[in-house]
């Protein structure tokens, strides 16, 4: 099987890849998470890993955006404990430290010991936490950092100057697995889905929601996301316990049809949390 994921090498995504499909799937590392969709999209990888939401920093955006507006569906859910370190080339000091690289979710999960230990240095966000360790690699300068997984240091030669940066003691990354196809019916999934109303006007989320109400469907999640289309206007995106071949999940989803001016149904998915 091959599974694309964000990369290069090392990402958080690609060890929620292998834990959920072992180590036989073959990794395809692609520049973003926009490019990971795609590839679903043309057949070029069977299913793509993606993250969508951290514990503590909440929904990665770009992965909403093409789950609304790229032809993929969520085949699986995966959550993994997160832990983050400082890497360094060897022999660096925490002092010497000016520069810290890392994805912007990792940067904002570690605020609280970079404020403590490095409040003068400069915050560089980029592409993943494995694309910052491999510049810091690259470039071997010893005032710049990268924050991410240990098992990076391995890969990039790098040295682990602090363990657990972040902040709390839970640290929890849900990732998608996104294909053609989503999930068969367990007896115990979860459906997401994105709408657009096209009118503004009071009640009318109050009304949608109320056809989950009456059929006793529980929500786990909802969210706006800017359309991108105008200032203030919005999709919303509702996980919500069920699969779509549930008569209750099929009867809201149709009810749902005469009340917005687009649906989307992302996938029904086994329950992970």
């Amino acid at each position: 099987m091959k599974v694309g994921i964000l990369g290069p090498r090392g990402t958080f995504a690609e060890l929620a890849a292998r834990v959920h499909f072992g180590d036989k799937a073959e990794m395809v590392a692609y520049p973003s998470i926009t490019d990971v969709a795609e590839a679903v999209e043309r057949g070029e990888a069977e299913v793509g890993v993606v993250p969508v939401e951290s514990l503590r920093e909440g929904s990665v955006g770009e992965t909403l955006d093409v789950l609304a507006w790229k032809d993929v569906k969520i085949k699986a859910e995966i959550v993994l404990p997160i832990s983050q370190s400082l890497l360094v080339v060897p022999h660096t000091k925490l002092e010497q430290i000016t520069q810290v690289l890392s994805h912007p979710q990792a940067l904002a999960q570690c605020r609280e010991f970079i404020k403590k230990n490095l409040n003068r240095a400069e915050l560089i966000e980029m592409p993943s936490t494995a694309k910052a360790a491999e510049q810091v690699s690259k470039l071997r300068q010893p005032h710049m950092a990268a924050i991410g997984p240990k098992s990076l240091a391995e890969i990039y030669g790098l040295e682990v100057l602090c363990e657990n940066i972040q902040t709390g003691d839970i640290n929890i990354t849900r990732f998608l697995c996104l294909a053609k196809e989503d999930g068969m019916r367990t007896g115990y999934d979860k459906t997401s889905i994105v709408f657009y109303t096209a009118e503004d006007r009071p009640g009318i989320l109050y009304e949608i929601l109320g056809e989950f109400a009456i059929r006793n469907i529980n929500l786990t999640k909802i969210e706006s996301r800017p359309s991108k289309k105008a200032l203030g206007d919005y999709l919303f995106f509702i996980d919500f316990q069920g699969h779509r071949e549930d008569r209750e999940i099929g009867e809201a989803l149709k009810a749902l049809q005469s009340k917005v001016a687009m649906l989307k149904l992302l996938g029904s998915y086994p329950k992970r949390f």
